[in-house]
Formats: C-alpha cells, structure tokens, sequence
C-alpha cells in the first residue's frame, strides 16, 4: 500500500487529478450500468451515427494519450470489474469535460465457442483510448459522438 500512495504523489499534478476523475468516474458508470436500463444509457451517449472527426490538434491528441493511460491506472487500481462498455463511456465523459469529441463504437463478434459477443471502444482522433486489443474481432453495428 505504502508504495502505490507513494506513486500516485510520483505523478505530475494534471495526472493525479486526471487519476482521481477517471477513478470516480469509473466508479460511478458502473454504478449506472448496474442501475439504469442499457437502452437509456445509450440515450445519452451521444449522436447515434455521427463520428468525430478523424485528425485532433497536437495539444488534444497528447491529453487523450493522457487520459487513455489514465482509464488503464483506473481500472488497474480499482477493486471492480469495469466493462469496456464503462471503460468506453468514462473515457468519453472525461474527454468531453476537456472539450474533445470523441466516438463510441459498439460492436459485435463471436468468441471461440461461436457465441455472440459484444465489444466497445472509444477513438479520439486517430487514437484508440479504450478497446484497441480486441477492437478488430468486432463488427460495428453502431456509434456515438
């Protein structure tokens, strides 16, 4: 314990602040996934069908590197299980509170036991912050902006 609190005042100020949000905001959208009908989540996700645009300014594109590490210390460090579906929708929150439009993609696939999968992932810019491993086994069957 005493050498993660040690880490944590390691970082810079803007990531342990960035730490502490992406950290209750995890928190509070597994909460929401838990509580809340899937169907009016996806409500309020965004524009269904629209994508951000596909090139970010430099400045944008070194904060979403941030908080896409940021999302990964997140859910490292927490003692739930957070979904890519929360992962996506904390990562999308964050950004949108630094005014940076980013697309939540949904997706679906079939594992290896021919089962019926579903995947979600967040891309800002060119850059993939949450989902990126499993991303290409999915097919897109909607998004958000």
């Amino acid at each position: 314990m005493p050498g993660l609190i040690s880490r944590f005042f390691k970082l810079d100020r803007f990531e342990r602040n960035l730490f502490l949000l992406t950290f209750t905001k995890t928190a509070f959208i597994n909460l929401l996934i838990i509580c809340v009908p899937r169907r009016i989540i996806l409500r309020k996700i965004g524009v269904l069908g629209v994508e951000s645009i596909s090139e970010i300014p430099e400045e944008n594109r070194i904060i979403v590197l941030k908080v896409a590490k940021s999302i990964r210390r997140a859910v490292r460090y927490s003692p739930w299980k957070t979904s890519c579906f929360a992962k996506g929708i904390s990562a999308k929150n964050v950004l949108k509170r630094k005014g940076i439009k980013s697309t939540l993609y949904l997706g679906v696939g079939k594992d290896g036991l021919n089962k019926l999968t579903a995947h979600a992932w967040l891309r800002c810019g060119s850059v993939i912050v949450t989902g990126k491993e499993e991303m290409h086994r999915f097919t897109v069957v909607a998004f958000f902006t």
